[in-house]
Order: C-alpha cells, then sequence, then structure tokens
C-alpha cells in the first residue's frame, strides 16, 4: 500500500499453534512489548476467544479471518471477525437441506468447539423448519475408523447427513460411508473446501454438497486475480478461502486507518462504519457486534473438483 501518513505498516509474526496458552503469551507480547495498535488473528476459535479479553482490557483491534465460534459475537468492542460466524453458515445449510426436501437427517459433527457449535445451529433451524433428526453423534478428531457410527446411520436410512469436521477426516469417513452402502446426500460446510477431502474420499466424495463464503479463485475481476497471481507467485500454491480472508483483514484495518487515524479507537470506530467493502472474499459489512454481513453460495465435488453448484 506505500504506507500511512507517511509512514510504513509494520507486520509482526507470532504463531499460537493453535494453543490458547501460547496465543495469550504471544497477544500479551503484541500489546506490551510491540505496543501494536491491531492484532490480525487468530485462526483457531479457541485462541480468539483466549485473546480477546486482553485486547478489549487494553483497546487494541482484534480481526480474525477465520475464527467461526457464535461466542465471538459477544467478545468485545473491539473484538471483530470477517469471517461468517457458524451461526450463519449453520443456518444456511439447515434451510438449504429443507429447501431440497431432504427433511429427513442424520448428524456427525467432530468433537470440539467447532464441531459442536454447527451441530446445534443446524439442529435448531432444521427442526424449526420442519426437518426431523433421526440420530445426532460425534467423533473424535483424528479417528480413522467411523464404521461404527455409519453402521447406525445405514440402518436409519436417513435422506441426508450433515457432516462437520475438516478434509481428511470428512473424505474417509464418506468413503466408508459409501463402500457401506449409505447412499444419503452428505451436505457440509466450508470445511469441506479442502483438496484432502478429496484426496482422501476419492470418488466417494463426489456430490457432496457444502456452504462457502464467495470467494472464487478463478474470478476474472482486477482485485482477486492480481491477488491470485501474487500469492500462487509468493507461495506457490492458490490461496484458499482462508488466505482470501487473511488478505481481505488488513485491506480492513488499512481502510479505517485511512479514514481516521493509527489510534485503535479511531480504527474501531471506523470499521462499524464499513459497509460493502470490495475485498477479494466478498463484500464485507460489520454488523454492531463486529460480526461480518457477507454472501454465500454453494458448491458440489464433480469429477474430483469443486464447482458451483446449480439448481436443477
Amino acid at each position: 500500500q506505500g504506507g500511512l501518513f507517511n509512514k510504513k505498516i509494520k507486520i509482526i509474526f507470532e504463531d499460537s499453534k493453535a494453543e490458547p496458552k501460547l496465543g495469550v503469551s504471544a497477544a500479551n507480547k503484541l500489546i506490551n512489548v510491540d505496543k501494536v495498535q491491531v492484532i490480525i488473528g487468530a485462526v483457531a476459535s479457541s485462541v480468539t476467544l483466549a485473546i480477546a479479553p486482553l485486547a478489549e482490557k487494553n483497546e487494541i483491534i482484534l480481526i480474525s479471518p477465520a475464527s467461526s465460534s457464535p461466542k465471538i459475537t459477544d467478545a468485545g468492542d473491539f473484538i471483530f471477525r470477517n469471517y461468517p460466524s457458524d451461526v450463519l453458515e449453520g443456518e444456511l445449510v439447515a434451510n438449504f437441506a429443507i429447501k431440497k426436501n431432504y427433511e429427513i437427517a442424520s448428524i456427525l459433527t467432530i468433537n470440539n468447539e467447532y464441531g459442536i457449535g454447527l451441530n446445534r445451529v443446524f439442529e435448531e433451524n432444521y427442526k424449526k423448519n420442519g426437518g426431523k433428526i433421526l440420530s445426532n453423534d460425534s467423533y473424535s478428531e483424528g479417528i480413522k475408523d467411523y464404521r461404527t457410527i455409519l453402521l447406525k446411520i445405514k440402518s436409519l436410512n436417513p435422506k441426508c447427513v450433515f457432516i462437520v469436521g475438516y478434509g481428511r477426516e470428512m473424505g474417509t469417513a464418506i468413503k466408508q460411508a459409501r463402500e457401506l452402502g449409505i447412499k444419503s446426500q452428505f451436505l457440509s460446510t466450508v470445511n469441506f473446501y479442502d483438496k484432502e477431502s478429496i484426496n482422501s474420499g476419492g470418488d466417494a466424495v463426489n456430490g457432496v454438497i457444502f456452504s462457502s463464503p464467495v470467494f472464487d479463485p478463478n474470478s476474472q475481476k482486477e482485485n482477486i486475480s492480481l491477488f491470485v497471481k501474487q500469492f500462487s507467485s509468493e507461495f506457490g500454491i492458490e490461496p484458499d478461502v482462508w488466505s482470501a480472508h487473511g488478505y481481505d483483514a488488513l485491506l480492513l484495518i488499512v481502510e479505517a486507518i485511512k479514514n481516521s487515524s493509527i489510534n485503535s479507537i479511531d480504527i474501531k470506530n471506523e470499521l462499524y462504519k464499513i459497509k460493502d467493502f470490495p475485498g477479494v472474499s466478498g463484500k464485507t459489512t460489520f454488523d454492531s457486534n463486529g460480526d461480518v454481513i457477507k454472501d454465500a453460495r454453494f458448491l458440489v465435488v464433480q469429477n474430483g473438483e469443486f464447482i458451483p453448484y446449480k439448481e436443477n
């Protein structure tokens, strides 16, 4: 960006390793030693929630480009995220399932804060709109054999299975489901947007439908194509949804500073004013809680590729 107010932007990197204790230690250093006005992060919701009280107490902006826990909504006035809450995604998939007449479902989610949050939101909205839940199960992160739970699901024969977790695990679970003869439609969320889903699931994951923010690395829009080109050149891989949100988080801070000052209170006030900011991850607007209001879309796996889902 060439700096702001004749000053260069200095970026200081710290790594929480997705561990709350390390995140708190890193945040303390950034706030008390480096004297930052803004922290971009964290990725894991558990870390963002752990460092949010520090940011709030010290009146430091904390903006997460990846944390989706509903608890972040009430974390404080200085806490923002430009990545959608699980509440939005869970509602979106539940409403989609009912719309497509998948009115009888089983739920299979990872047993952590991410999975529990989406499980709760999906079930609540699905039932509210007339859906019936036949089973609701969770699994531990890292397991490789899902057959016990899947045999239970097979016996119930739901029209759809709402599955939540991480790419490799979901791919493996769906592959085992198909091997057992489960023919239900699998629905998921943005974490399925990961090549590991396809690598571990193979042909079995063809037809899986999942929600995602609107970032499209193949877009011809100038700002997106330039971002993809520069990112790919720098890191040797194509940017994903989370990379796009990380990039936009910095641009949002720059926009707020341009319109105010480098004081965190001024930055906070400007962030709340942002409406339809044209980032690479889509248009961004913040609500009164610092949560993002953002469009989403559905994708489907077809012949081992992620493509936009089209209504029949």
